[in-house]
């Protein structure tokens, strides 16, 4: 069943998608294995259930028991080999009714995507502490 098409039931928590190819570079540009784990903790404690994409070549960043911990805590879909994760986010999020945690823009999709629009992505960041902040388009989960 697409993701777009379940509903939320009783107290599930709102999905929302996470660009692991990206938020693995958020602190100084530089591959941290730590940060999408960060993300993804950061997104739960806001009542969110995270959905993590990677592209085929997330394992030259991530080993394979990284990836098998952070599947503890969400579900991880890594790309297959020639397809970009991209393509797997943008068809996931249906037109924008399940946002994206990334700081990509997408330009290079928009030709094909053309109803994306900037309120479907939120960006964020690494502070101090490993403490995660995202922008103000970042949607309130239902209570």
């Amino acid at each position: 069943m697409p993701l777009c098409c379940v509903e939320e039931v009783g107290n599930a928590l709102a999905q929302i998608l996470v660009d692991g190819s990206n938020v693995l570079f958020w602190r100084g540009g530089q591959a941290q294995s730590e940060v999408p784990t960060l993300v993804v903790r950061a997104l739960m404690l806001r009542r969110f259930a995270p959905i993590v994409y990677f592209d085929y070549t997330v394992s030259l960043h991530l080993s394979s028991l990284e990836l098998t911990s952070l599947s503890k805590v969400a579900e991880i879909n890594i790309a297959p080999r020639g397809t970009p994760a991209d393509v797997l986010l943008l068809d996931a999020c249906c037109d924008g009714r399940i946002q994206i945690v990334s700081c990509d823009r997408f330009s290079a999709w928009r030709t094909y995507y053309p109803r994306l629009k900037a309120d479907w992505l939120v960006t964020g960041r690494v502070e101090r502490g490993g403490r995660i902040s995202f922008s103000k388009k970042l949607r309130a989960a239902p209570i």
